[in-house]
């Protein structure tokens, strides 16, 4: 249910954003989505800039669900999901960058892939239609992901993630060029509890077996073009390893470096293979990167210095 609040701003030149959080007691993330939601008007005008400054004395009306703005949001967010391929057992598709793979305590009532493939499946006709993640893709990377549609379909696909017959490819635009041509990130990863952020375990810290192998594309002066393996599938691993082997992601705000020419993590899954749970034929699925991640590395090539 919707929850409107109207208050008169007590500060100068506080941030929108700031005001809103502590007006729901929420967080950043969710403060800025209702804002870019346009569910704050300030003096009876919409505002959208999450960085606005306030004066003292301006009027403020908040609604933290608009619904007049519901469906142009999910269209905005859910722009470039494709479903690739379906049938009773899997369901593989095209993931944009910038939507959660799934809900997570934070954003709770955000559209996320797993809701959006279940509102298209509905629109199709299907009653109760049954999505099970088996895999993620974190919020900024764009890519190819599977879900499975019955009990034995994800079990079998968990399977094969623990070994070699789930193959993951992904693309990565990196600061930094390697003195190899390819190599392999072997650390363990450890999850801080308070903030959930990843980092490479430390002696005597509890942590999770983590492998990823790179391989260099590209150089582009003092950036990079990678190919990237998955032979285990942790959270962040990709961002976390290519950071500690200083060759950071650019985009990445949280563990890579930021960038002029892209505004998100410039990470790409860009291949699947799998065997088929039912058929057990190897399927395979290659999507293209995005325009954002060919853009930023056309700017790459374009500014490197010619050798």
């Amino acid at each position: 249910m919707s929850r409107k609040t109207e208050w008169t701003a007590q500060e100068d030149q506080r941030a929108l954003q700031a005001e809103i959080r502590q007006q729901l007691d929420t967080s950043h993330r969710r403060a800025k989505e209702i804002i870019l939601r346009g569910g704050v008007a300030i003096d009876g005008n919409v505002v959208t800039d999450p960085g606005f400054r306030l004066r003292s004395g301006q009027q403020l009306r908040m609604d933290p669900d608009p619904p007049r703005l519901r469906t142009a949001h999910r269209k905005m967010v859910t722009e470039g999901l494709e479903i690739l391929h379906q049938d009773r057992q899997v369901l593989v598709v095209q993931k944009p960058a910038g939507l959660l793979t799934v809900a997570t305590e934070e954003g709770e009532n955000e559209i996320t892939l797993q809701t959006e493939v279940y509102r298209r499946l509905r629109h199709e006709g299907e009653k109760r239609p049954i999505l099970f993640i088996v895999q993620r893709l974190d919020r900024d990377t764009s890519g190819v992901i599977v879900l499975a549609r019955t009990p034995e379909a994800r079990d079998a696909i968990k399977h094969q993630l623990l070994n070699t017959k789930f193959k993951r490819r992904y693309l990565a635009l990196c600061k930094g060029t390697p003195r190899q041509e390819e190599g392999i990130c072997d650390f363990p990863l450890h999850t801080d509890a308070r903030n959930k952020r990843v980092r490479v375990a430390r002696p005597h810290d509890p942590c999770k077996s983590a492998i990823t192998h790179w391989k260099l594309l590209k150089k582009m002066g003092d950036h990079s073009l990678l190919e990237v393996h998955l032979e285990t599938g942790r959270r962040n691993q990709i961002r976390v390893h290519l950071g500690h082997i200083q060759l950071p992601i650019i985009g990445d705000e949280k563990y890579g470096v930021t960038s002029p020419w892209i505004r998100r993590a410039a990470l790409h899954a860009q291949s699947l293979t799998f065997i088929h749970p039912k058929t057990l034929k190897e399927m395979a699925f290659q999507v293209d990167p995005p325009a954002d991640f060919t853009e930023c590395l056309d700017a790459l090539e374009k500014t490197a210095p010619k050798s």
